[in-house]
């Protein structure tokens, strides 16, 4: 038996986590859904714990899960010649008869290369006999359409039941594909032909039955949507290491910049009632004592006030820290971040985005930031440490004055609150279902200009902790998210360099 205690954080590998799955796969049909991250990373995905939850709910189905390793767990697999397996059962991944992917995050398109290598299935869907390999939760599946059978476009919870049933009823891979071509939220990239002319792109399907224009699913109601109150607590810490109960999907606004608009519309709520019974339920069982209310934007769910006031006491009284990830400035000035802070002390996080005023109404971002001032004294007085701050550079319009306003804003609101700011400065990326998606992204030199000009006006201090993420890494993100599908062969020759050289630079 492999002695795990040699890796670092072993209880990534360990499985047998409180309210995990237990079944057999005789006579099921054994899907695994992968994460293309570390298990702190991927256990902090809804989404996967939603399909985890759904699948195993029929008794048809036997789902497990499976993450990418740690580096000295890839090491062991390579150099003991041993196969990557599931965390259920200790499966090897090729033995299922379906296999998932999270591609929520482009720069995560290698890690899928290398968990298939690590299981020895083949990288590309033309070399694959049996296995199917769905992805899920991407915007542009185009770019690695070579490696995959199907695609699920949208939320998987609306086509889960006729997936499941699909599965059932057609007992080989072509046919279950030829079947999921027919349903709307499914793609099959092998059912349709890609051709480039003078006049820019055209599609047409290669098999007659597959659906055109493709359409996205969607959950209809929230309400009536499968939510897993069996919460998986793992053995170790993780990035969200809280419940998490979705309140609503989607957003109501418009910001110019923003994809996920698009990719969740229409904006839907979750009802006061069912969170309480979600909240109850589910804090009876797993005894968490941290939970979170989940939206793009908590303060836009209509009645937010009156949620926390129905659900404050029940966690007043068993010592639940609530939290409201993604509150408006407004709502802390009026008043209700004061209702969640005795429950348990806490930081916020607030988008700014830029600290131009003319730049900010050319995004449709919404929201008074001189407000912050007044909002942060209120926080001191609450004794809440830090405040963690996004900001975003490389928009269309920008000049030098936005640059240079983010620092004076960072030193205004320091000097006034006395609060720690931890800053995120990220470049602007262009993406799919975005209204500027057609916005050139800007060039590298440019941006690391633009990066200077910023972290030269902010003060070296103990009150400010600032990072900006790789431009080159960025970069890569834009073009991967835009791309068609001649691009597969560049993410596959980066993911042969990765093995070379042991990381994405």
């Amino acid at each position: 038996m492999l002695d795990y205690s040699r890796f670092q954080k072993p209880q990534r590998y360990i499985g047998n986590e409180w309210n995990v799955v237990r079944k057999t796969h005789d006579g099921r049909i054994p899907v695994c859904i992968g994460y293309p991250d570390i298990y702190d990373v991927g256990m902090s995905n809804v989404g996967l714990r939603i399909i985890y939850g759904l699948l195993n709910s029929s008794d048809a189905m036997v789902c497990e899960r499976v993450f990418l390793p740690g580096p000295d767990y890839i090491a062991y697999l390579l150099t003991q010649h041993r196969l990557l397996c599931s965390l259920e059962t200790k499966t090897p991944l090729r033995e299922f008869q379906v296999l998932g992917f999270n591609l929520s995050c482009e720069l995560n398109a290698t890690n899928v290369l290398r968990m298939l290598e690590l299981s020895g299935i083949e990288r590309r869907a033309l070399n694959r006999t049996d296995l199917i390999v769905i992805g899920g939760g991407v915007a542009n599946p185009e770019p690695m359409a070579a490696f995959f059978d199907v695609f699920c476009l949208g939320e998987f919870e609306e086509v889960a039941l006729e997936f499941i049933r699909i599965l059932q009823r057609h007992p080989d891979k072509e046919a279950r594909l030829a079947a999921l071509s027919c349903i709307p939220g499914f793609y099959v990239p092998a059912f349709y032909r890609h051709t480039r002319h003078a006049g820019g792109y055209s599609v047409e399907k290669s098999y007659g039955a597959a659906q055109f224009p493709l359409r996205r699913a969607y959950v209809k109601s929230l309400d009536e949507a499968y939510y897993p109150i069996a919460w998986l607590v793992p053995h170790t810490s993780i990035v969200h290491d809280r419940v998490q109960i979705e309140i609503a999907r989607g957003c109501p606004n418009r910001c110019t910049f923003c994809q996920a608009r698009g990719l969740y519309h229409p904006y839907r709520v979750r009802s006061p009632q069912v969170i309480g019974n979600l909240l109850r339920s589910m804090y009876a069982q797993t005894g968490y004592e941290d939970f979170s209310f989940l939206a793009l934007s908590a303060s836009d769910y209509p009645g937010i006030e009156n949620l926390v006031d129905e659900t404050i006491d029940y966690c007043r009284e068993r010592a639940i820290g609530l939290s409201l990830p993604s509150l408006r400035i407004d709502d802390i000035i009026g008043g209700l971040y004061r209702k969640l802070i005795p429950l348990k002390k806490t930081s916020l996080t607030c988008a700014v985005e830029v600290a131009g005023d003319g730049l900010r109404e050319s995004l449709n971002k919404k929201i008074d930031v001189r407000k912050l001032f007044e909002a942060a004294h209120i926080l001191r007085s609450l004794k809440v440490g830090h405040l963690k701050l996004y900001f975003m550079f490389g928009f269309p319009g920008e000049t030098e004055d936005d640059l240079i306003a983010i620092g004076t804003f960072l030193r205004e609101l320091q000097g006034r609150s006395r609060l720690s700011l931890n800053v995120s400065i990220n470049a602007f990326v262009p993406k799919p279902f975005s209204l500027w998606e057609n916005v050139p992204m800007i060039g590298i030199e440019h941006l690391l200009d633009k990066r200077t000009t910023i972290l030269r006006n902010i003060p070296s201090s103990r009150w400010f902790d600032v990072s900006i993420a790789p431009l080159e890494r960025t970069i890569l993100e834009a073009v991967i998210c835009r791309a068609d599908r001649r691009f597969a062969g560049v993410i596959e020759r980066i993911f042969l360099n990765e093995e070379a050289s042991g990381g994405l630079e």
